[in-house]
């Protein structure tokens, strides 16, 4: 069960990265840099932070319990869907802040829950181990 969450924070950081760089080489192929904030929240909380997460989980929350586990997994990744969605939609010109701001402050919420359990998870691993 374990390799399942790390294969899907690798797996979704890998297509992040993709569609991180992809929007970047748009917006120089365009000349048009509009999406700039859209483009490093993907690369930074889609690409960076997934690796990141599966490196952790790889190396240190072995014996995590499921739940946990598979609740950090929805948070960060409804985090990155909310955060990156909504930021293109605003600095596309989609939609406006009165609309977009519940979807943005949910998902960085969420985000930062993601992190704050990979951090009680990391810990509690520390803890396990030096017993």
């Amino acid at each position: 069960m374990q390799t399942l969450f790390q294969r899907t924070h690798l797996t979704a950081g890998l297509v992040y990265g993709l569609a991180g760089m992809g929007l970047g080489l748009w917006m120089a192929a365009t000349r048009d840099h509009s999406q700039l904030v859209t483009h490093a929240h993907l690369l930074l909380v889609g690409f960076l932070l997934s690796i990141l997460y599966a490196t952790v989980h790889r190396l240190w929350l072995n014996g995590t319990s499921s739940w946990l586990l598979l609740l950090q997994l929805g948070l960060h990744h409804f985090g990155v869907f909310g955060m990156v969605g909504g930021l293109f939609m605003l600095y596309g010109g989609h939609a406006g802040i009165d609309r977009l701001d519940p979807l943005l402050a949910a998902s960085s919420i969420a985000a930062t829950l993601g992190l704050f359990l990979v951090m009680v998870m990391t810990i509690g691993s520390f803890r396990r181990s030096s017993n």
